[in-house]
């Protein structure tokens, strides 16, 4: 249905209704009377029936005409809310941000992000959703959420000639393996991966960002990790370990963990972190927070 020609019924309905011409009319909307006719008679055809009523050279809103502008003005309006909301999320001062980030993150990067950003920018609305590292990525790729705050960094962007996303590391966390006390490998200053082969693993669930790096490290020390538990949370993964349940894949300077017992890789190997966003998604307040965050090289 034209919104012109509805915005053209509701201006013949307020001439109606003031006692003023069908030219006053036409003047409110800066058109010819010929013009407004020519609306009018459009969104009648459409609607199959009359909605004016002609007494001597009155026009009368008959009863269609009634029923119908109640639902009309609905319609205007909200067209009018849609382009303010749009315009609105456009505004970087005041638009929105849709951020996703692993569980992990929750405790210290995205808090600090968040807070830091919002003392300079306060009216900026965030819409925050957590979640495994893949399915983030799957969310900014579907259009779902605006930035991916993940790790390790997505595969598909480690090959050559990708399109459709962008990667931006923040911070590489060197990554440790944690063993219950009194394991054979408490003592140790470095640990091989291959000489994990026999161990029982608690890791994170498939998905994970810790988990796609166990499963590689595993997989390029030639096995597959056994595991006795899988989580959503790092924090219970280190509190397991602690338990006695079994060794686990954690980073090593991460001190919301807890972690004891934690024997650093040989060869060195990083948790890399770091931000994911569409290519050409350029709306000012997602533009302006995605810099923020590249700039602050990951506070915390």
């Amino acid at each position: 249905m034209n919104f012109h020609d509805i915005e053209g019924f509701l201006a013949v309905v307020r001439a109606v209704e003031e006692g003023a011409s069908l030219s006053e009319a036409a003047d409110e909307l800066y058109v010819s009377q010929s013009a407004l006719t020519r609306r009018l008679q459009g969104l009648e055809k459409e609607l199959g029936t009359t909605l004016f009523e002609r007494q001597g050279r009155r026009l009368v809103l008959n009863t269609r005409g009634r029923a119908f502008l109640p639902h009309a003005k609905k319609m205007i309006e909200a067209r009018t809310q849609g382009i303010e909301h749009v315009t609105r999320l456009m505004d970087p001062e005041r638009g929105q941000v849709r951020l996703d980030f692993m569980h992990s993150l929750g405790t210290w990067m995205v808090p600090d992000l968040l807070r830091a950003y919002r003392q300079e920018h306060p009216h900026v609305q965030f819409v925050l959703h957590q979640g495994a590292a893949q399915h983030l990525v799957d969310r900014v790729r579907d259009g779902l959420s605006d930035i991916g705050l993940v790790g390790p960094k997505p595969y598909e962007l480690q090959v050559p000639g990708h399109v459709g996303l962008s990667w931006h590391q923040l911070e590489l966390q060197r990554l440790a393996i944690a063993v219950p006390e009194g394991h054979w490998a408490s003592d140790r200053t470095s640990i091989a991966m291959h000489e994990l082969a026999d161990e029982p693993f608690i890791g994170m669930l498939p998905g994970y960002g810790t988990r796609m790096l166990l499963d590689s490290l595993a997989a390029e020390a030639g096995f597959v990790p056994r595991f006795v538990f899988e989580s959503m949370e790092l924090t219970t993964v280190s509190g397991l370990v602690t338990a006695g349940l079994g060794c686990a894949l954690l980073p090593l300077d991460d001190p919301y963990l807890n972690a004891t017992n934690l024997i650093p890789l040989e060869p060195v190997r990083y948790r890399e972190l770091g931000l994911v966003w569409r290519d050409g998604d350029d709306a000012p307040p997602v533009t302006q927070f995605r810099e923020f965050v590249k700039a602050s090289q990951a506070p915390g």
